[in-house]
């Protein structure tokens, strides 16, 4: 039902998340970043010919060329990070390290491309909370809003919502460091819907298939990305539910109220999920309740896989949910990553280089 179950992907098994193996190369005279943000096609396209680069840079789609931009973005946002951590005192310059490492991996997974005559990021000279500040707002505004794209994607939007979350949260740990307790009204991830021809507040369809709450089944019509993604997060959420019942039954009285204290909050946050979805949909709890052989013998280490697949499940969901459901799960889903990043200094939507040594 977590890790050993056909509807759950464990941490452990999946895929190390690395950027295409052809980016990183020099690009015939071109360092990668990306283009200015909203150019024309046809002029990209031929600046990229006068420029010489390979085919599979040139021919790129309009989707491929935002998934650059953004990476440049988050690439400029690194390399002002990593310099004011050099600038810092000790106390800030871990948090700002962290920063512009979870930049600096989202950059990677998106991919970059600059031009050799592009002028670099103007970086800090000198730190100040202030700056800090700046640079943890300008961070949070990058993830606040999901770029526009012309196709459907449930596994680009997938990746690009746990990059918001995951430099969402670091920018705000880098201004706690500070010992700032003023409100800087720092924007949420993925808060803003892209263009107001997005916005919907209609309620999330229902599953189409019970078949997709497994995470392996590819999706393939566009209109199922949506309702598949709020369907296994409230899978994932009952999963977990379920867990925790079983532990406080099983497991030492001392531990009963703090599991029934997380089991309401839970109760709130599928509540919330459940809202947003059509009240005439299946409640998908049965396929949750499938227990793993020998679950029994490891409810801790089951509990504690849930709480991450049900927190990434939510991220999933908010970034590929539009309109007052998308911002609905965005707040849910940061209010599980950020009990995460609380509870377990470790924990990481998106795993460092230094982890998979």
């Amino acid at each position: 039902m977590t890790e050993k179950t056909p509807t759950s992907s464990p941490r452990s098994d999946r895929q190390a998340r690395r950027a295409p193996g052809w980016i990183a190369p020099t690009l015939a005279g071109a360092v990668a970043v990306a283009v200015t943000w909203g150019i024309g096609s046809t002029l990209f396209h031929g600046a990229l010919v006068e420029h010489g680069l390979p085919e599979q840079v040139s021919e790129a789609s309009a989707d491929q060329r935002t998934m650059w931009e953004q990476g440049a973005k988050l690439a400029d946002l690194a390399s002002q990070a990593q310099a004011l951590a050099k600038l810092a005192p000790e106390e800030n310059a871990s948090q700002l390290s962290a920063l512009a490492t979870s930049l600096s991996q989202g950059s990677a997974l998106l991919g970059e491309l600059r031009f050799h005559d592009q002028e670099p990021a103007a970086l800090p000279q000198r730190y100040s909370p202030d700056a800090l500040v700046a640079l943890a707002t300008n961070v949070a505004n990058a993830s606040a809003q999901m770029p526009a794209f012309e196709e459907p994607s449930l596994p680009r939007d997938s990746k690009l919502a746990e990059i918001a979350f995951q430099i969402n949260l670091d920018a705000r740990r880098a201004v706690a460091s500070s010992g700032d307790e003023r409100d800087h009204g720092l924007a949420l991830p993925l808060s803003k819907v892209a263009g107001e021809e997005k916005q919907n507040d209609q309620l999330v369809a229902c599953l189409p298939h019970a078949d997709l709450l497994d995470p392996a089944m590819e999706i393939t019509g566009a209109q199922d990305i949506e309702p598949t993604a709020v369907a296994r997060a409230l899978d994932r959420g009952y999963a977990l539910d379920f867990l925790l019942q079983l532990t406080a039954a099983r497991g030492a009285e001392s531990a009963e109220d703090a599991i029934e204290d997380r089991r309401s909050e839970l109760g709130n946050q599928l509540r919330g999920l459940r809202d947003v979805v059509d009240d005439r949909c299946a409640d998908l709890r049965e396929p949750a309740y499938a227990l793993p052989e020998g679950g029994l013998e490891e409810l801790t280490t089951l509990s504690a896989a849930a709480e991450e697949d049900f927190a990434e499940a939510l991220v999933v969901a908010a970034g590929n949910t539009d309109g007052a459901a998308g911002l609905e799960i965005s707040a849910l889903a940061f209010q599980a990553l950020r009990e995460l990043h609380g509870s377990s200094s470790d924990y990481r939507l998106l795993e460092t280089v230094e982890s998979k040594k």
